[in-house]
């Protein structure tokens, strides 16, 4: 049985056509949906435009997992991004539109619109989160870095590594470590993919706190830049200490990412206005940089390029 972790009630969110019995109800209930009242998250299945509109990427690929678990009719196994998103892995890029679930090798059929079958058995040790069975975090991060790319599959990683320090609310206390994941990749039944995970595992950190750190530390892996180090104490002018992103000792150069989450997400802004999250990066950048401390900072878009990323780098004193 999977340990659970249960949110009841997920499916009064949507709206499974099959369930409209009498023709006045599938023809009320469609008169609204093509006023656009509800959104089809997968054929037969709605949600409501006010919720659907409300939600971001992540919760949105959710919800489609939630659909495809209610249109199957049956008990399903979700894997790869459909269990990292369950478990509140971030995934750099697109969300499929797909759900995947694994199968016994023997299961028969195919896959469909709303479901990619991966049919290579099913592991012994499964989690329920939010009335959906999936596998485990050491798996789920173990099926992706094999077949992922390498700079989404170490940010996942990461944040899965990261979370043995930094548990997060909603999902099952975790900790994980880097011989957790190679243990699981050991122990996988299939061998594609072993070599590329490998990598992952072992250049993965849980220092590392956001996504934007990781791939900005994948890119300058990637262009042969010093390995910095990760979430450091640096005093400034004051003799505060200030917790940086990156840290390069050698030459006295900090590296920032700056995400906007930093400004707009009340997980960062600790009760304050964005506007006063402005105000106090400011006020710390001047802090480390009046004790003659070098500064780059940089966004997503250089996180995510390889070239201005270095360029930024070097710029700011890095050999």
């Amino acid at each position: 049985m999977p340990n659970k972790l249960s949110t009841p009630n997920w499916q009064d969110h949507l709206t499974l056509t099959r369930d409209l019995v009498t023709p006045g109800e599938r023809s009320a209930f469609f008169t609204r949906a093509r006023k656009r009242e509800f959104i089809a998250v997968f054929r037969g299945v709605y949600v409501r435009a006010d919720l659907w509109n409300a939600m971001g990427p992540d919760e949105r690929y959710r919800a489609r997992v939630k659909a495809a678990a209610a249109l199957a009719g049956r008990d399903l196994v979700f894997a790869y991004q459909s269990a990292a998103a369950q478990w509140r892995l971030p995934w750099v890029g697109e969300w499929p539109r797909q759900a995947h679930i694994l199968e016994a090798a023997a299961t028969g059929g195919r896959s469909k619109a709303m479901l990619q079958r991966h049919t290579v058995g099913i592991p012994a040790d499964l989690v329920e989160i939010d009335g959906l069975t999936v596998t485990s975090l050491a798996r789920t991060v173990v099926d992706l870095a094999r077949s992922a790319s390498f700079g989404p599959a170490v940010a996942l990683a990461d944040a899965a590594l990261h979370r043995t320090a930094h548990p997060l609310a909603g999902v099952p206390r975790t900790f994980l470590t880097r011989d957790d994941l190679l243990r699981e990749l050991d122990g996988v039944p299939f061998r594609r993919g072993v070599a590329k995970g490998r990598r992952v595992i072992d250049f993965a950190d849980g220092a590392a706190d956001r996504p934007g750190e990781s791939m900005s530390r994948v890119n300058m892996h990637l262009m042969g830049l010093p390995r910095p180090q990760l979430q450091v104490p640096i005093v400034g002018d004051s003799g505060r200490i200030w917790i940086v992103d990156f840290w390069w000792p050698e030459f006295n150069l900090i590296g920032e990412f700056d995400g906007h989450r930093k400004y707009t997400d009340p997980e960062f802004l600790h009760g304050r206005t964005p506007e006063q999250a402005v105000i106090d990066e400011k006020d710390r950048e001047d802090d480390l940089r009046a004790a003659h401390h070098g500064m780059s900072r940089w966004d997503w878009e250089i996180a995510l390029s390889p070239l201005l990323l270095r360029e930024k780098l070097i710029r700011a004193g890095l050999r």
